[in-house]
């Protein structure tokens, strides 16, 4: 039987990370959407530090705003470089709301597990943000509960740090049993001014949003349910199961890769990138808890799915 794991709709670009100057980006919400359009993107969270601002004024016929905040939590420090920190996304079910709940921004996981189980009762939906920037360890993060999505890249910390991938730590959380789906954002303050800079931080990394229609309940509901996948660059086309044959389609990649939760993975890779279309074997010689897709372009450009629980394949 044939299991569509990457759903057979439009897709939509989106960056669920964004800086404007109601915060410390250097761009406005309007110029924001006018460089986003033009790079492609359907869609953008306006998520400004600490303040929920809705941006329904934006919204046109080819752009959706994401109402969204990020919420930061500190340690107490005589030194912020070495200070560790929670960041996380909350991306609102109404677009039209404009203040967040009550937070204590206290640097201690029951703090935060508290934050994120109140924000879903009042819809909504958590994403833990740039492990390695918050400088946190497992201890930090494989015990944090109630998140919808785990940035696995962030433009950013790329272009601040050359630390912008969260990959190794999606895969502790998805180990540990955790069930999130993986998100790449720009987290773009714009601090060059410009967007065709080499130090520019817009449009390196991007969510793809799998649905029919553009619209915000749409978007809302298709972040909740997982059809989505990251990217720093390849598209993935397709992605099903048929009698332990996976199939996929995508854009021109070197490396095609099947993975589990454990050593057993199966690779397709070339010498080009000429690498579109695939049928692997994944009947390994265990029973896997899931399966993800993972392809990689010539430039080493990545692209990510969630991982799909052996049920949902069958």
């Amino acid at each position: 039987m044939k299991r569509r794991l990457i759903p057979e709709t439009n897709q939509y670009k989106a960056n669920l990370h964004c800086h404007s100057t109601l915060s410390d980006g250097k761009f406005t919400p309007e110029e924001l959407k006018e460089g986003y359009k033009k790079a492609g993107y359907s869609v953008l969270a306006y998520s400004d530090h600490n303040v929920l601002v809705p941006h329904s004024e934006l919204k046109d016929e080819t752009f959706l705003p994401i109402t969204s905040t990020e919420i930061d939590m500190t340690e107490h420090s005589d030194n912020w470089l070495t200070a560790r920190t929670y960041h996380f996304n909350f991306f609102s079910k109404d677009e039209k709301r404009n203040e967040f709940i009550p937070v204590k921004r206290a640097y201690d996981i029951n703090v935060a597990n508290d934050m994120i189980k109140r924000a879903y009762a009042e819809g909504f939906l958590a994403m833990y943000n740039h492990p390695r920037w918050s400088l946190q360890l497992p201890d930090d993060y494989v015990n944090l509960d109630g998140l919808s999505m785990f940035e696995v890249y962030n433009t950013g910390c790329e272009k601040e740090m050359i630390n912008g991938y969260g990959d190794a730590e999606y895969e502790i959380m998805l180990r540990s049993g955790k069930r999130l789906f993986p998100a790449a954002t720009d987290d773009n303050h714009n601090g060059c001014h410009d967007f065709i800079s080499p130090y520019n931080d817009s449009f390196g990394g991007f969510t793809m949003l799998c649905m029919d229609k553009l619209d915000y309940a749409t978007a809302f509901n298709t972040m909740e349910k997982g059809d989505i996948y990251a990217s720093t660059g390849p598209v993935i086309k397709e992605f099903y199961i048929d009698n332990n044959m996976a199939h996929i389609e995508c854009s021109p990649c070197r490396t095609i890769a099947v993975r589990t939760e454990s050593r057993a993975t199966r690779i397709i890779q070339s010498n080009q990138a000429d690498l579109t279309t695939v049928d692997t074997d994944i009947s390994f010689n265990y029973k896997w808890k899931y399966i993800r897709l993972e392809i990689i372009d010539e430039y080493g450009n990545r692209a990510l799915t969630r991982a799909y629980l052996a049920d949902e394949t069958i």
